[in-house]
């Protein structure tokens, strides 16, 4: 038999799943060219080497693979409509041709309550997905930001995708830009300040460091047992 998915799952346990106490979960925001993928794979190994137990999950773009497969759309188009902007005329032309595209604002919301949904069942490690925003109500979770200084990051995405210094800094804004407008739309329903429980600087803490303090900053707010 198939393992249940996290959207099938809330279909079935919507009612129960706001009716326990959430957590330990950890979301992750981070600016573009700093660690995330990684760091959020590093921190699931350390966290259940702990107890030898394999408990902890990371969220990355699963959530949008599943919408996708719930909807029978790409991932591609998913995406876009996430990070559309409202408008009118558009919907308008939406509803004219019965296309059954949800948009951005049911995508947004649909996961919204998949990035909850894995806050609540716990020992879930979230990346981006306006999953900061979305449990800021909730305890039993660490928000965790991750920036580095520009010329550091653009070095770091000249490197790795192989781009030239200008081909890296338009990459950049164009992520980031993308970014802040999904936060902006995250941060209206769930604001906080300040925003992050826990910042820190990529370029003077590698990924093993990283990881090994945002595990100790989880042990002062018991979210883990000390070891």
């Amino acid at each position: 038999m198939p393992k249940p998915t996290l959207s099938s799952y809330i279909r079935g346990n919507l009612d129960k799943i706001e009716k326990k106490q959430p957590g330990p979960f950890i979301t992750i925001s981070r600016q573009y060219g700093c660690d995330g993928y990684e760091l959020g794979d590093l921190l699931v190994k350390k966290l259940d080497e702990r107890t030898g137990d394999t408990k902890w999950r990371v969220f990355k773009k699963e959530l949008l693979k599943e919408l996708a497969q719930d909807t029978g759309l790409t991932e591609e188009v998913i995406e876009k409509e996430r990070l559309s902007k409202t408008s009118i005329l558009k919907d308008f032309f939406r509803g004219m041709r019965h296309r059954g595209i949800p948009d951005g604002y049911e995508i947004r919301n649909k996961i919204t309550i998949m990035v909850r949904t894995a806050a609540f069942e716990g020992h879930a490690i979230i990346i981006g997905q306006g999953g900061t925003a979305a449990t800021a109500d909730l305890d039993g979770g660490l928000s965790v930001r991750i920036e580095a200084p520009k010329e550091w990051r653009i070095a770091r995405v000249s490197l790795r995708e192989k781009l030239t210094r200008a081909g890296a800094v338009a990459r950049i804004e164009e992520v980031e830009k993308q970014r802040a407008h999904l936060r902006k739309i995250y941060e209206q329903k769930n604001p906080r300040e300040p925003a992050f429980n826990l910042m820190l600087d990529n370029s003077v803490f590698n990924i093993g460091q990283l990881a090994d303090q945002i595990i100790l900053a989880m042990e002062q707010k018991e979210l883990v047992e000390t070891v």
